[in-house]
C-alpha cells in the first residue's frame, strides 16, 4: 500500500536535518512497496573481504522498473554493525526478508554516487568507495551485511530515509592468525531436458538462449575459463551433453532405422570420405544420422551448440568428470519404486561420457543434498556420492569432510555456501555465490574448523558476472584445491542411523506414477524393437526420452514430466498401430470346413516381423496362419482353414502381434456362418436317389417294348398301302413311315 505524501514529505524534512547537522549515517528503515522496489539495484562487484584499512569498492547498476522519472537517485553503501559468528546464524540472516533492516547507511559526500536522472525503464551505472573506517562494522572476526540502498526524487514523492531500490550480500572480515581455509568448487551443468512426440529434442527456443553470450550454459563455461590456475571439478548431467551434441546434428526426430553398428547392417551407400583430421561432430558419435532424416534446429542454433562443445572439451582436457546418472535421475526415488531404473542410468550415462571421448567418474549427487539410506546402499561402491550437510543428524565432525556409511564413502558439501546470498538479489547470482562461499570459509577459520570446504555451484548464471567468479576467490587465507584432494582424504565413520531422511523428503521424491508412465513407455519400444525385422536403436532413443522424465529436476512439477513419457508412449503405440490386418466383412461355409483368407499390412518403412493370430468362440477351429515378415510398405494375404461341427454363427477375432504373441494393437472381427448339412437330410436324399433309380428301372423296359409294337404296327400299315395300290410319292418312292423314337425317356 503507498505511503501518504505527508508522511514521506515529513520523513524527508528530517533527513534534510539531519545532513545539515552533519550524520555520517542514516538508518535504513521501512518495507518496500507490495508490487516491489521501483528501483532495482544489483551489485556487480564488490571488495571481497572487509579490509582492516583502506577502501571498499562496490559498482553496480540500478534500473528503474516504475513509470515515473526518478531525479537526484543517490547511492548509499550500508553495513552491519555486528559480526555473525557462525553458519547457523548466518543461514538465518539468509533468510531474512529483503524489507529487514540489517545496517545503516553511509552519508558522507563523496562516499556515494547520484544519478541525476533516471527514466522509466532506463538503467545506469553506480560507484561508490567508502573508507572502512565509516562503514558502521566494527572490524571484528565474522561476517558483516553489506549493501547499496538507492534513494531518489520524483514529481509525486519528494525523497525520505525509505530505500527506493537496495541490494545486499555478506562480507567477511579478514581472518586474522595466518591459518589458511581449504576450499574445494564443482561446478556442475544439469538441468531439465525435455522431448517432444516426435523425439526430438524440445524447447529449442530455450536451449539458443541458454548457449547464446550471456546464457546460462555459456555462462558456466565463462566462469570455468577465467578460474586459470586456479582448481575446479566438472559435475555434469550426461543427458544435457547428449542433448547439447544432438543440436549440433541439427536435432533429428527418433528415427526406426537399422542400427549401423550392426555387423551386416552397415550402410550401402559408400559415404564420401573426408580428409582425416576433421574432428567428427558429438551428434557423429551419439546417434548417427539415418538416410532422409533431417532435423528442427535452425543453422544459428547448430553452430552455437558446436562452438559451445569445442569450448567445453578444451576446458575440460584430460581433467575426470563426476557424472551423474544419466538425466539427472531421481535416485532416491528410483530405488524405491523401479530400482533397474538407477542401473540403467548410470550405464548410459557412462556410455554417453565414452561417446564423447571423456574421462569420467560415477557420482550421486541430490540436488537437495539428501538421499535416502536405501539409495545409499543400493549405489554402486566407488561412486562418488556428494551429501550436504543437512543430511545428516547431528552434522558429521570430520576434519577430511569425508565420512563413511553402508559401506560407502560420503562427502560432505556446503549446504549453506551452495544456498547463496540473502534477497533481493537472486540467491544463486555468481556474486552471491562468492561472497556466500568466502563467508563460510572465514567463518570456518575463526572456529578452528579447519574441514575442507566442498562447494557444487548451480547451472544457473546470469550475463558476465560468472566471469569474475574466482579471480576474488585469489585470497592468501584461501586455498582452493582440486576435489582430488579432498577425495584422498581419510573418511570417518559414522552411524548408519545418522543419516536424517524424513517424511518430507519422501513427499518430496517423485511418485509412483512418474516411474508407471515410463515404464508403459519402455515397454511399448520393446515391443517396437521385437517387431521390426532388423536390429534398431529404438529402445535406446526411448530409453533416453524417459530417464530424462524421472529426473529430480521436475520434483517441482512432476505431471509435466508424467505428459511427457506418455506422449512418447503415444508416439510409439503409433507405429505399432501402423501394422494392420485386413479381414473380409463375413464369411459363409458351405460345409463344415472352408478357407478363411485375410490381409497383413506393413504401413512402415522399415521391414517387419509379425503374426497373425486367430482366436474364436470355442465352437469353431482355424489352422494356417503363422508368422509373416512384410517389407516397407508391403502387404501379405494370410490363410486359415475353418472347421466347425456346429451349425449357425461364429465370432472369429484376428490380431497382429509379434512372434512371441504379444499384441500389437490391430484386431479386426467378423462372423463365419456354418451352413452345415445335417446326416438325416443326407440319407433322406440318398433314399430318394434309390426310389427314382427303381422307378427308372421299372418303367423303361415296358416303354421300350411299347415303342416296338407301335413300330411293327406301323410297318405293316405300311405294308397293306402297298399292295392296295398306293401311289408313290412326287420322287418315285413312297413316303416312308415315320420311325418312332425307342430311345428311352427319363422321367
Amino acid at each position: 500500500m503507498p505511503r501518504p505524501s505527508s508522511f514521506r514529505a515529513a520523513l524527508a524534512g528530517l533527513l534534510t536535518l539531519g545532513l545539515a547537522s552533519g550524520w555520517a549515517l542514516a538508518p535504513a528503515t521501512a518495507a518496500p512497496a507490495e508490487e516491489g522496489d521501483p528501483l532495482v539495484v544489483h551489485i556487480d562487484s564488490i571488495s571481497p573481504v572487509l579490509p582492516r584499512t583502506g577502501d571498499v569498492e562496490i559498482t553496480g547498476t540500478v534500473t528503474n522498473v516504475s513509470d515515473a522519472t526518478y531525479t537526484r537517485v543517490n547511492l548509499h553503501a550500508f553495513s552491519s554493525a555486528s559480526p555473525i559468528l557462525d553458519s547457523t546464524q548466518l543461514a538465518v540472516s539468509a533468510a531474512t526478508e529483503a524489507s529487514a533492516t540489517v545496517g545503516d547507511r553511509v552519508t558522507v559526500p563523496g562516499t556515494f554516487d547520484t544519478i541525476d536522472e533516471l527514466a522509466p525503464g532506463s538503467t545506469e551505472t553506480f560507484s561508490d568507495s567508502i573508507p572502512v573506517e565509516l562503514l558502521p562494522a566494527s572490524g571484528d572476526q565474522g561476517v558483516y551485511w553489506i549493501g547499496v540502498h538507492a534513494l531518489g526524487d520524483t514529481a509525486e514523492v519528494p525523497r525520505d530515509t525509505v530505500a527506493d531500490g537496495r541490494a545486499r550480500t555478506f562480507i567477511p572480515a579478514r581472518p586474522t592468525g595466518g591459518q589458511t581455509q581449504e576450499a574445494s568448487v564443482i561446478l556442475s551443468i544439469r538441468g531439465r531436458v525435455w522431448y517432444a512426440a516426435d523425439g526430438s529434442l524440445g524447447g529449442t527456443e530455450r536451449w539458443a538462449r541458454r548457449l547464446a553470450e550471456g546464457g546460462s550454459l555459456d555462462g558456466v563455461l565463462d566462469m570455468a575459463e577465467s578460474a586459470g590456475s586456479t582448481p575446479y571439478t566438472w559435475l555434469v548431467d550426461p543427458a544435457v551433453l547428449h542433448a547439447i551434441a544432438r543440436l549440433t546434428g541439427g536435432n533429428v526426430p527418433r528415427g526406426l532405422g537399422p542400427d549401423t553398428s550392426v555387423p551386416g547392417q552397415e550402410p550401402t551407400e559408400e559415404e564420401p570420405a573426408g580428409d582425416g583430421e576433421e574432428t567428427p561432430a558429438p551428434s557423429q558419435t551419439l546417434a548417427p544420422v539415418q538416410p532422409g532424416q533431417t532435423g528442427s534446429a535452425d543453422e544459428e542454433l547448430v553452430a552455437a551448440a558446436n562452438d559451445w562443445f569445442a569450448r567445453f572439451t578444451a576446458l575440460v582436457g584430460t581433467q575426470t568428470v563426476l557424472t551423474l546418472p544419466y538425466g539427472d535421475l531421481d535416485v532416491s526415488a528410483a530405488v524405491r519404486n523401479d530400482p533397474d531404473r538407477y542401473d540403467e542410468a548410470v550405464a548410459r550415462g557412462s556410455e554417453i561420457m565414452g561417446a564423447l571421448s571423456l574421462r569420467s567418474q560415477a557420482a550421486v549427487a541430490p540436488l537437495d543434498g539428501h538421499l535416502s539410506p536405501e539409495a545409499l546402499a543400493r549405489v554402486a561402491p566407488g561412486t562418488t556420492v556428494l551429501l550436504a550437510d543437512t543430511a545428516f543428524a547431528p552434522p558429521p565432525s570430520t576434519p577430511s569432510s569425508v565420512v563413511r556409511l553402508f559401506g560407502r564413502e560420503v562427502f560432505v558439501t556446503s549446504s549453506g555456501a551452495e544456498s547463496g546470498g540473502p534477497g533481493p538479489t537472486a540467491a544463486d547470482d555468481p556474486l552471491a555465490l562468492r561472497q556466500r562461499l568466502l563467508s563460510e570459509a572465514a567463518l570456518r577459520v575463526t572456529s578452528g574448523d579447519d574441514s575442507p570446504l566442498v562447494v557444487t555451484l548451480p547451472t544457473v548464471w546470469r550475463g558476465e558476472d560468472a566471469q569474475q567468479f574466482f579471480a576474488d576467490l585469489d585470497q592468501p587465507w584461501l586455498d582452493v584445491v582440486p576435489f582430488e584432494d579432498v577425495a584422498d582424504g581419510v573418511p570417518v565413520d559414522v552411524p548408519e542411523s545418522d543419516l536424517a531422511y524424513l517424511a518430507t523428503d519422501v513427499e518430496d521424491e517423485l511418485s509412483p506414477t512418474s516411474f508407471s508412465a515410463a515404464t508403459r513407455a519402455s515397454d511399448a519400444a520393446a515391443i517396437l524393437e521385437d517387431v521390426l525385422t532388423l536390429q534398431t536403436t529404438i529402445e535406446t532413443q526411448v530409453g533416453d526420452e524417459v530417464l530424462v522424465t524421472l529426473s529430480s529436476q521436475h520434483r517441482p512439477r512432476p505431471g509435466l514430466a508424467i505428459a511427457a513419457a506418455g506422449r512418447t508412449e503415444d508416439a510409439i503405440r503409433a507405429e505399432l498401430g501402423k501394422i494392420t490386418v485386413e479381414a473380409p466383412k463375413a464369411v459363409t461355409l458351405a460345409s463344415d470346413n472352408g478357407p478363411l483368407g485375410a490381409t497383413l499390412v506393413n504401413g512402415l518403412d522399415q521391414p517387419v516381423t509379425v503374426k497373425l493370430v486367430a482366436t474364436t468362440d470355442g465352437q469353431l477351429t482355424l489352422t494356417g496362419g503363422g508368422v509373416r515378415e512384410l517389407g516397407p510398405e508391403a502387404r501379405s494375404a494370410v490363410r486359415f482353414e475353418a472347421s466347425t461341427r456346429q451349425a449357425g454363427v461364429h465370432q472369429v477375432r484376428l490380431a497382429v502381434t509379434t512372434v512371441d504373441g504379444v499384441p500389437l494393437g490391430s484386431v479386426d472381427e467378423l462372423p463365419i456362418r456354418a451352413a452345415r448339412v445335417s446326416a438325416i437330410i443326407w440319407i433322406v436324399m440318398a433314399v430318394g436317389a434309390l426310389v427314382l433309380l427303381g422307378m427308372i428301372g421299372y418303367r423303361l423296359p415296358r416303354q421300350v417294348r411299347a415303342r416296338r409294337a407301335e413300330r411293327a404296327a406301323a410297318e405293316r400299315a405300311e405294308t397293306e398301302r402297298v399292295v392296295d395300290g398306293e401311289a408313290p410319292d412326287e420322287a418315285g418312292t413312297a413316303e416312308a413311315p415315320a420311325r418312332p423314337n425307342l430311345e428311352p425317356r427319363h422321367p
